[in-house]
């Protein structure tokens, strides 16, 4: 098991009860993470996170995104690792707001 690396040049726009703000993005065994006031915040292929009345609005990300099948976003080297569908990718990597 791996400490939390922040992964160079990427970011992420969270919104946590209403208010948006950008985030550095870590990695952990190739799951994504943000990190958040004192910690880190597993994100969902579908966009939620782990934490309560927090989502993911947007990130930066130069590779292939994937989930496993608990549907936590990851990348290609996690366990369990599936292509991220098209339409689901586009949306977490779409133009911001």
């Amino acid at each position: 098991m791996g400490f939390f690396k922040q992964v160079e040049g990427e970011a992420a726009i969270v919104v946590i009860k209403g208010v948006y703000k950008q985030v550095d993005l870590y990695e952990r065994d190739g799951f994504l993470y943000a990190k958040t006031a004192g910690g880190f915040v597993r994100l969902m292929a579908d966009g939620s996170t782990t934490k309560d009345k927090m989502r993911l609005d947007y990130m930066s990300w130069n590779g292939e995104l994937c989930r496993d099948g608990m549907g936590r976003l990851c990348t290609s080297g996690a366990t369990g690792a599936k292509s991220l569908e098209a339409p689901k990718a586009q949306l977490l990597l779409g133009s911001p707001a």
